[in-house]
C-alpha cells in the first residue's frame, strides 16, 4: 500500500470519527442536562487542549516522527471514548473529554503535515485532494450516526467514533514514516521562534476571529435546526451534505488557489462565512438552510486549505508540524473557546441561535476587513500547488 493510499485511508476513518462525535456533543451535555454553563465548559475542553497541547505535540511530531505520534495518539483516543458511555456526572466527564482531548487533538495536525509533505515530492498530489477524503469520512457517518440517534440514544456516537478511530490505528501502521532532519531545543522555544514572523501571527489573529464567529455553526448548527423543529435525522442529513459540499472544494483546491492568489481565495472564504451565517439568521425553515449549504465548501473547506497553505509557505520546512499546530490552536483552540463562550453567555440570556448567528457574522466581517486592509500578498510560484 503506497503511503498516498493510506493517508488518504486514515483521513477518512480519523474524520468518520470527528463526524460522528463533534456536532453532536453539545447534543451529549443537554442529554446529561447540564446546564448552559456546564455544557460550555465541557465544549471548550477540546479547544482548551489544542491551544494546551498543540505546540507540544507539533513539535514532538516533527523531533520523533509523525508515524510513531499517530499510532500512540490514534489508540489512545479511542479507548477514551468509551469513557463516554458509563453513567459519569459532570466531574467525571470533564476528566473523560480531557483524556480524549490530549489525545485527539495531536491527530489532525500531524495528517496535514505529512500531506503537505507528499504534495511537495509528488507533483500528482496536493494537501486539497489528499484531504478530501476526510470530508467524506465526516458526511458518511453524519447520516449514519443521525439515523442512529433517532433508534437508540445520543451515546451511539463515542461508540461510531471509537470503532472507527480504532480502525484507524490499524492503518497508520501501513504509513510511511518521512525521513526529516532531527531538531534541537525545547518545544515552547522553537514555538517562540515560529511565532517571530509578524506575519504569521497576524494570520493567526483572523483566523481566531474567524473562528470565534464561525465556532456557533460547529457547536450550535444542531441546536438552531432544533429550534426550528428539525429531529436528529435531519440533522444528520444537513451535516452530511456539508461534508458533500467540502468535496469539490477541497479537490479542487489548489488549482483555485494558484488562479487566484492565498490573498484573494482567503477573502472569499472568510465573505462566504459571513454571507452563511446570516442566512442562518433569516431562516426559520430547516429545509430552507440545505441551500446554505452550498456556501459550506467555501466557507469552511476551501478557508482551511488556504490557511494551510499560508502557514506552510511562512514557516521553515523543518517546523512544518510546529506551524500546522499553531493554526490549529488559533483556529480549533483560543478561537473556539471564546465562540462557545460568547455563543452561550447568548443563549443563556434568552438569545435564539439564529439570533447569534447574526452578531457572528459581524465578528467574521471585521476579519474580513483586516485581511483586505493589511495582510500582504504572498506568492506561490516558489512551491506551485497541484
Amino acid at each position: 500500500m503506497s503511503k498516498a493510499t493510506a493517508l488518504r485511508i486514515v483521513y477518512f476513518l480519523v474524520f468518520c470519527c470527528t463526524g460522528a462525535w463533534l456536532p453532536k456533543l453539545y447534543d451529549y451535555c443537554v442529554y446529561k442536562q447540564l446546564s448552559s454553563t456546564q455544557s460550555a465548559l465541557i465544549l471548550s475542553i477540546t479547544p482548551i487542549m489544542m491551544f494546551a497541547v498543540q505546540p507540544l505535540y507539533g513539535f514532538l511530531a516533527d523531533k520523533f516522527g509523525h508515524k510513531k505520534t499517530l499510532l500512540l495518539s490514534t489508540l489512545l483516543a479511542s479507548i477514551s471514548y468509551t469513557g463516554f458511555l458509563f453513567n459519569v456526572g459532570f466531574g467525571e466527564l470533564i476528566i473523560v473529554t480531557i483524556i480524549m482531548s490530549v489525545f485527539y487533538n495531536t491527530i489532525q495536525p500531524v495528517l496535514d503535515s505529512m500531506a503537505l509533505q507528499i504534495a511537495k515530492t509528488n507533483d500528482k498530489f496536493s494537501y486539497g485532494s489528499l484531504r478530501f477524503y476526510g470530508a467524506a469520512g465526516f458526511a458518511f457517518t453524519s447520516i449514519l450516526t443521525g439515523r442512529m440517534i433517532d433508534s437508540n440514544n445520543i451515546t451511539v456516537i463515542f461508540i461510531v467514533s471509537a470503532v472507527t478511530m480504532l480502525i484507524a490505528f490499524i492503518f497508520c501502521f501501513f504509513l510511511q514514516d518521512e525521513l526529516h532532519e532531527k531538531t534541537s531545543g525545547s518545544a515552547f522555544s522553537n514555538v517562540w521562534g515560529v511565532l517571530k514572523n509578524r506575519s504569521l501571527l497576524f494570520l493567526l489573529f483572523c483566523v481566531f476571529l474567524v473562528s470565534m464567529g464561525a465556532t456557533t455553526i460547529w457547536n450550535f448548527y444542531s441546536s438552531y435546526l432544533k429550534e426550528n423543529g428539525a429531529n436528529d435525522s435531519f440533522v444528520g442529513n444537513g451535516l452530511a451534505f456539508q461534508g458533500l459540499c467540502e468535496l469539490p472544494l477541497f479537490y479542487f483546491s489548489a488549482r483555485i488557489i494558484l488562479r487566484l492568489g492565498l490573498k484573494t481565495t482567503l477573502l472569499i472564504t472568510v465573505s462566504a462565512t459571513v454571507i452563511r451565517m446570516i442566512l442562518y439568521h433569516l431562516i426559520s425553515n430547516p429545509v430552507a438552510t440545505l441551500p446554505v449549504e452550498l456556501l459550506h465548501g467555501f466557507s469552511w473547506s476551501l478557508f482551511w486549505v488556504v490557511c494551510v497553505e499560508y502557514v506552510n509557505k511562512l514557516v521553515d520546512e523543518h517546523w512544518l508540524a510546529t506551524g500546522q499546530s499553531l493554526l490549529y490552536a488559533a483556529y480549533f483552540g483560543v478561537g473556539a473557546i471564546a465562540g462557545n463562550y460568547w455563543a452561550s453567555y447568548f443563549i443563556d440570556n434568552g438569545m435564539k441561535v439564529a439570533d447569534v448567528f447574526l452578531i457572528n457574522a459581524g465578528v467574521v466581517a471585521l476579519a474580513f476587513v483586516l485581511i483586505a486592509i493589511s495582510m500582504k500578498k504572498i506568492s506561490s510560484s516558489p512551491q506551485p500547488l497541484k
